[in-house]
């Protein structure tokens, strides 16, 4: 079982350089995830993460914030019926109206496929941890790993993660259960992504020497 979690980054750029509103790169942005999808699929990936959005996102003005949110769902939507698909994140940021909708997708989707797509929606390591504290503070005698996993944002360790769009850095886009999770930063504008730059992708984190903190043989 291999758990890739995509920081999918670029669209405003990638609208900007091909002189096309936000929603177009949005847009583009959906065909590419459905694509990206199949590559994982393809590749023997379980479970995709696909963080949607931080929770700083949702700060930004309304047309903008509707845009992804209609983005995403659109891909949830034309994908649910081949996969698993689930969801999680700071969901008391998500207007009800596109949270329904997921929720509709989620319960239709196919559960016996063997492969999951999973969006993480507002995320932030903070807001995670005071969410974490304010729904088990007085209820359980002590905070264990299988507690703790049941109660994240992302409730499995990553294997992999690959951010588009040239930023080296997490931002907040960080899975609380993944510390040792081996990075992987492309240069490329998400909807600019070639199946070339997903293998190459893999195939630098494949070749890597995976420790977890021991000390090499």
């Amino acid at each position: 079982m291999t758990n890739l979690m995509l920081l999918p980054d670029g669209m405003r750029r990638w609208s900007k350089a091909n002189g096309v509103s936000l929603g177009d790169g949005y847009r583009a942005m959906a065909d590419k995830l459905v694509e990206f999808t199949e590559w994982t699929r393809e590749d023997g990936i379980t479970n995709l993460y696909v963080t949607t959005s931080s929770a700083a996102d949702f700060s930004r003005p309304e047309p903008a914030v509707t845009t992804f949110l209609v983005a995403f769902n659109d891909v949830a939507q034309r994908t649910h019926d081949t996969c698993n698909f689930d969801f999680s994140g700071s969901l008391d940021l998500v207007p009800q109206k596109y949270l329904t909708e997921l929720e509709e997708l989620r319960d239709k989707s196919d559960k016996e496929s063997g492969f999951t797509l999973h969006y993480i929606i507002g995320m932030s390591l903070s807001a995670e941890v005071i969410r974490l504290f304010n729904e088990l503070n007085g209820k359980i005698p002590e905070l264990t790993e299988k507690i703790l996993a049941g109660h994240t944002y992302v409730p499995q360790q990553v294997d992999y993660l690959i951010r588009t769009g040239g930023s080296i850095r997490m931002s907040s886009f960080f899975p609380m259960l993944s510390p040792y999770a081996e990075l992987h930063f492309s240069p490329v504008l998400f909807p600019d992504m070639r199946r070339a730059d997903y293998d190459a992708a893999l195939k630098d984190l494949r070749h890597r020497e995976r420790r977890y903190g021991n000390y090499p043989a």
